[in-house]
């Protein structure tokens, strides 16, 4: 069951930068391009604290570009997954602020390929995967066997490239094989994770406006 879980408290934070009646929708940054679990997740947590219209999603290609974007001030929040391997950056970063830690499933992942590419399980020995660095883990819980890799940005890139014949096969997200076409050929599970969202330091946003 896609599941999204905000603790009161972390909704009453999230609420107070995301006000209803906001002049000028908020712009929250996540990983993109569409189709990643991290897009999928920043939608489902507008629809839980309120209205998702008071918003909008602003896709990065690297979460490094989104801290750099929230520094900046060309984006007001930006949505991180624990998974993320270098999520320190943020936490340790002296002008952002963790404002809201909450539980967010992803889609289900699994390995992709395009609809006429004849998938079977003994090509894993020979085929190159394209993935993000985060699900590895789950191919070596599942095969018995080395896979070769191809690390990309996203999920979704590694549809992207699937779909494009660049590659084909693709661990990737339920979200990804629709946007881009593709069938899953063998399906894992959802991740069950979960996500900060940063803002910049409020007293730093108050010092710029006094």
């Amino acid at each position: 069951m896609e599941t999204v879980r905000i603790p009161d408290s972390e909704k009453q934070a999230l609420m107070a930068l995301i006000p209803a009646d906001a002049t000028q929708r908020v712009a929250i940054g996540t990983l993109g391009p569409k189709g990643t679990s991290s897009e999928h997740i920043a939608r489902l947590m507008l629809h839980c604290v309120g209205d998702p219209e008071s918003c909008r999603i602003v896709l990065k290609d690297t979460f490094e570009q989104c801290m750099d974007a929230l520094v900046d001030a060309h984006i007001e929040l930006a949505l991180v997954p624990h998974a993320y391997s270098h999520i320190n950056a943020f936490y340790m970063h002296p002008e952002l602020e963790p404002i809201s830690v909450f539980y967010g499933s992803t889609p289900e992942y699994g390995l992709a390929a395009r609809a006429d590419f004849p998938y079977h399980e003994e090509l894993l020995s020979t085929e190159t995967v394209a993935t993000h660095p985060a699900p590895i883990p789950m191919l070596q819980h599942h095969f018995d066997h080395p896979v070769k890799l191809a690390t990309v940005s996203s999920t979704s890139q590694a549809a992207d490239h699937v779909a494009s014949g660049r590659y084909n096969i693709a661990l990737t997200n339920e979200q990804a094989v629709e946007e881009y076409n593709l069938k899953f050929v063998y399906r894992f599970s959802r991740i069950p994770m979960t996500w900060t969202v940063f803002s910049r330091r409020k007293d730093l946003n108050d010092r710029g406006s006094a």
